[in-house]
């Protein structure tokens, strides 16, 4: 059983105050079998000077104060199937948001492990509500202690865009490393996935000792 209590103060030039939160754990049970499950208490605070967009929603500046909660389950990793549930909710500036996040990891085996993430938010303010999904898949191949391949495709329905992400790993030596990363985008404009943008990334890592 842990306790857990940290504190975020921000300030501008001036002195006068931006932000906070004031992160509680009062329960954080991590079981013998690796399982876990937490509960936090969260107060948060924000002023905002200029108006705040989200997700074509507007926040008229001022003080905004509230209480959000957290609860959180998740399954020891070291089982075949293993993941992860929470659930954000309470207050958000002058109103409420639920947010759901979900992972789900298989190994089938040693050499490849898949994870298959989302998560859900649902606003409710006065001036309007906003709802946005993220949902991603991650690929892991370890072909030996020294080549690994990773790959993580995502989808967001906000920016209505699907990016990946590949990464080859190779050591080469105790003291160096290659990789080759590949990010490829694709959007949805006016109904109609079109490309968006690819970028290929070499990089060499290597340790000189003398």
């Amino acid at each position: 059983m842990f306790f857990e209590q940290s504190y975020s103060f921000v300030t501008d030039l001036q002195g006068m105050w931006e932000s906070y939160d004031v992160f509680t754990a009062p329960l954080n049970w991590r079981f013998e079998s690796g399982d876990r499950v937490e509960f936090n208490v969260v107060p948060t605070g924000e002023q905002l000077t200029v108006p705040f967009v989200i997700d074509d929603v507007e926040l008229a500046p001022g003080a905004y104060h509230w209480m959000r909660y957290r609860a959180e389950v998740e399954a020891a990793s070291k089982r075949r199937f293993s993941g992860q549930v929470s659930w954000s909710f309470g207050g958000f500036y002058d109103g409420a948001l639920d947010e759901v996040e979900v992972e789900g990891t298989w190994n089938p085996s040693p050499l490849v492990t898949f994870t298959v993430s989302g998560g859900r938010n649902i606003g409710r303010l006065p001036s309007g509500d906003f709802a946005q999904t993220l949902v991603g898949v991650r690929t892991r191949f370890n072909f030996s202690s020294d080549l690994q391949l990773n790959s993580f495709v995502q989808y967001d329905d906000d920016s209505q865009s699907v990016g990946s992400n590949t990464r080859l790993r190779w050591t080469f030596s105790p003291a160096g490393d290659l990789f080759v990363i590949y990010n490829h985008n694709i959007r949805d404009i006016t109904n109609r996935w079109s490309f968006d943008s690819n970028q290929l990334l070499i990089k060499l890592q290597c340790a000189f000792r003398y």
